[in-house]
């Protein structure tokens, strides 16, 4: 499985051997990041997959000097997870 980044569609895709199995949609207006969406076919999930499309667009964030505003229920799961991501929330 490799995550793919398609910058100009807000979008990350998790891969695998050429299917599309899950997908992250953000939207980056004024420095900020807003996470709306993250999901992955139903055979795929408990895989960490959908966790592993939030933390690539966490640290695309941290990269860019954005804040996240995590308005997808998973992503602000995966913000409890892992609190050291969470110098990144727009608070």
């Amino acid at each position: 499985m490799e995550l793919t980044h398609i910058a100009d569609r807000g979008r990350w895709l998790a891969v695998n051997d050429e299917v599309q199995i899950g997908e992250l949609i953000y939207r980056v207006e004024d420095n900020v990041m807003t996470i709306s969406h993250a999901e992955v076919e139903a055979f795929y999930r408990g895989n960490k997959i959908a966790e592993e499309l939030v933390l690539a667009a966490i640290h695309q964030a941290r990269e860019n000097d954005w804040k996240v505003v995590p308005a997808c229920s998973f992503a602000k799961t995966v913000f409890e997870r892992y609190p050291a991501e969470q110098d990144v929330l727009k608070k």
